[in-house]
């Protein structure tokens, strides 16, 4: 898979703002912006280019911090899996099913993209190498 440099302190810096974002939609019920957060992050997909709170966090620090490789197959599934889970949510409050559901499973997703940015342990990431190992193993065979 395709490797990339990235800087992993703009990556948390990134992550932690997605997850205030939602955390604020969450204290104001704001569906708008979850659906901001949700945009913001799938935007990340195409490029880092697009990660508005990743390339300010660059800008502020004068990248001087050390970059480290990552497979680019990996952040784009980690973007587009957070910002589905957050349109997902959107939608549910936004078409009035499961309201009161739909703003304790916000809640939930912020909580994993904090536990991400803070501790490190990122649930799509490890549902990437799942992925990525089952499907492996089915092309070998």
């Amino acid at each position: 898979m395709k490797q990339c440099l990235i800087y992993d302190s703009s990556l948390k810096f990134s992550r932690a703002t997605y997850g205030v974002l939602v955390l604020i939609a969450f204290l104001l019920h704001n569906q708008w912006l979850v659906l901001a957060a949700s945009i913001l992050i799938i935007f990340g997909i195409f490029s880092l280019k697009l990660n508005l709170p990743y390339q300010l966090h660059i800008l502020i620090s004068g990248r001087k911090f050390k970059p480290v490789q990552k497979e680019s197959g990996e952040l784009n599934f980690v973007a587009g899996a957070t910002g589905a889970l957050l349109l997902i949510g959107f939608l549910l409050i936004y078409f009035n099913r499961f309201v009161n559901f739909a703003w304790a499973y916000l809640l939930i997703v912020d909580l994993m993209i904090f536990l991400a940015c803070f501790v490190g342990f990122c649930v799509a990431t490890l549902m990437y190498v799942f992925f990525k190992r089952l499907f492996n193993k089915n092309s070998i065979k």
